[in-house]
Formats: C-alpha cells, sequence, structure tokens
C-alpha cells in the first residue's frame, strides 16, 4: 500500500479537532494531524493481526515548508532542526528527511542506520526482497538496503554510491559518504564543500582545504550526469538535452 497524505501540504486546514492542540499555529497542528493518522494505520496493522510480518516505512518527500523561518520567530520552533534551511534548497534542510521503518520480525526496535539512503532505493530494495533483478533501464538511481534491514552490521556494508542532489533554483550537490559538494550556480558563483560528519549544519565550507576532494566529486557528479545513472550498469540515455544549469560540465 502506498498512502500519500495530503497533510501537511498547503492548504492548511487541519480537522478542527487538533486546532490549537499543537501550540505552534494551524501548521503545527496539521502536521499533528498526520501523526494521529499514521497512527491509525499502525493500530489497523494491529488489529489484523499482521504487524510483524509487515514493512511499514514513514517518510517525507522533502524538508519544510518555507513557513519554518515564521515559526521560528513566533514559536521558537526550529521545523529543520540543526540543519540548513528547508523545502527547495539543495542544503541539507530541503533533502534530509526522517526515514522510519517498523517491521517487527525483522528490525530490532530502536535499531539505527547511520549511512545515507535515498528514497530511489526503495525500488531496488523491494525487487531484492522479492528475489527479482531490475532490468537495465529502472531504477537508475537505486541501490538495495534489503541486507541492512536483515541485520547486517554497518561496517560490512559497501558505502552507498554517490548521491544526487537538486534545488528548485537548478543548483547541483553530490553526497559521497560524509562529504557533499555543492555546484555553483548563475546566483551563487563558487562551489562549496562540506564534511557533514563534523558539520551537518553546513555552516563551513572546507573546499579549500580539500580541493582533491572537490575535484573528485565533480568528476564523480560529471559521470553520474554523463551515465544517467548513479547505480552500476550500462549507460542510460539522458530524456532531455543537456539543462542550463550543467553550465560547469565539460
Amino acid at each position: 500500500l502506498y498512502f500519500p497524505l495530503t497533510a501537511p501540504h498547503k492548504p492548511v486546514q487541519p480537522h478542527p479537532r487538533f486546532i490549537g492542540k499543537s501550540k505552534l499555529g494551524l501548521y503545527g497542528d496539521f502536521v499533528m494531524q498526520v501523526d494521529w493518522t499514521v497512527g491509525q494505520v499502525m493500530q489497523a496493522l494491529d488489529s489484523a493481526g499482521v504487524e510483524k510480518n509487515t514493512l511499514l516505512i514513514y517518510t517525507s518527500d522533502n524538508g519544510p515548508e518555507t513557513t519554518w523561518r515564521e515559526r521560528i520567530k513566533r514559536f521558537g520552533h526550529h521545523s529543520n532542526g540543526i540543519y540548513r534551511e528547508g523545502k527547495r534548497s539543495v542544503y541539507e534542510g530541503g533533502h534530509r528527511v526522517p526515514f522510519i521503518i517498523r517491521w517487527p520480525a525483522q528490525v530490532k526496535a530502536g535499531s539505527q542506520w547511520n549511512q545515507p539512503v535515498c528514497q530511489t532505493d526503495l525500488l531496488a530494495t523491494f525487487a531484492d526482497m522479492a528475489g527479482e533483478r531490475l532490468p537495465a533501464n529502472a531504477g537508475e538511481d537505486s541501490i538495495s538496503f534489503y541486507r541492512v534491514l536483515r541485520g547486517v552490521r554497518e561496517n560490512s556494508v559497501a558505502p552507498r554510491v554517490a548521491m544526487v542532489h537538486h534545488g528548485s533554483q537548478g543548483r547541483f550537490a553530490l553526497r559521497e559518504q560524509n562529504w557533499k559538494l555543492v555546484m555553483e550556480d548563475a546566483r551563487r558563483g563558487k562551489r562549496e564543500l562540506y564534511d557533514l560528519a563534523k558539520d551537518p549544519g553546513e555552516t563551513t565550507n572546507v573546499i579549500a582545504q580539500h580541493p582533491e576532494v572537490a575535484a573528485r566529486l565533480v568528476a564523480k557528479l560529471t559521470v553520474i550526469v554523463r551515465n544517467g545513472r548513479s547505480s552500476p550498469g550500462p549507460v542510460q540515455k539522458n530524456d532531455t538535452p543537456p539543462w542550463k544549469e550543467l553550465f560547469w560540465m565539460h
């Protein structure tokens, strides 16, 4: 079952039973309604007696809406936590979202995975679980994490391949393990490099200290764009000409 909630997307219209409950305005009330709704789904699984063998994944498609700034002013509440900016941004506040799994028969409650995972990985993971191999032209940016769900230790799993980020203004970034390279665009003419292990809030650009890392990531991003994929496999043709935002490619 794919269950895409309309809340807390705009228009912000929480049910009357939640209005005023969050103390963070109508949007906070709307988020509280989402929490209740997910609880109803979980309760239905419990009531049907299938919760132990049901893989439940809860996540979001982007970071907080731009109204996060107003909630800081009015309520002192940081919807983006320690991360930089929010929805539509190429920075972590726009892309790093909750990714919570419940699968009592397989995944130990309270366990954590501290390596990058992308929502594109769901396709390859589900195929892996079903014992199927994806065709070459499907899931080009999908990497299975089924071994992780089966309890394989973190240090025995190969690091995930580099992950491309893209902001609504056209700016590109590449995440590989702890490094994140943010490419320049027409408005901001400089590249930025962040060590997310030490600086998850992306406050300190360390590209001057690690030019070799930046050069390696630029080359990797270029290869990904040209190959039409980040996962291993045959080159896939892009379905559009090169975007104007890729002016830095050679």
